[in-house]
C-alpha cells in the first residue's frame, strides 16, 4: 500500500506568524499517539510568507482514520484570519 503526503501551504499575516507556528505545534503534540502518521512538521520561507505543513501517512485508511482526530486539535483556531490569501491544499500519493 502507497503512502500519503498530505500538505498544506498557509500565507500567514506578518503579526500572527507566531500565532501560526503555534498552531502547528499543537498539531504536532496531538500527533503523537495517532497510529499510520509517519511523519509530521513544519517548515518556512526564509522570509516568512509562507508555512509548509506536512504530514506522511502510511496509507490513504490511515490518513482518512486519524486526520480527523488530527486537525480537530486547531478547529477553533481563525486560521483563515492570520493569512493573506487562502491556504493552498494537496494529498498526494507516494509513486517512488
Amino acid at each position: 500500500m502507497a503512502r500519503v503526503l498530505f500538505q498544506v501551504v498557509h500565507f500567514p499575516k506578518p503579526e500572527h506568524r507566531e500565532d501560526m507556528l503555534r498552531a502547528m505545534s499543537v498539531i504536532r503534540e496531538t500527533s503523537a499517539h495517532i497510529e499510520g502518521l509517519d511523519e509530521i512538521g513544519a517548515f518556512e520561507e526564509a522570509d516568512g510568507s509562507r508555512i509548509v505543513a506536512i504530514s506522511v501517512w502510511a496509507s490513504p485508511e490511515a490518513m482518512e482514520a486519524g486526520a480527523q482526530e488530527l486537525f480537530a486539535s486547531v478547529a477553533d483556531l481563525p486560521l483563515d484570519q492570520w493569512e493573506t490569501r487562502p491556504y493552498e491544499a494537496a494529498t498526494l500519493t507516494q509513486v517512488a
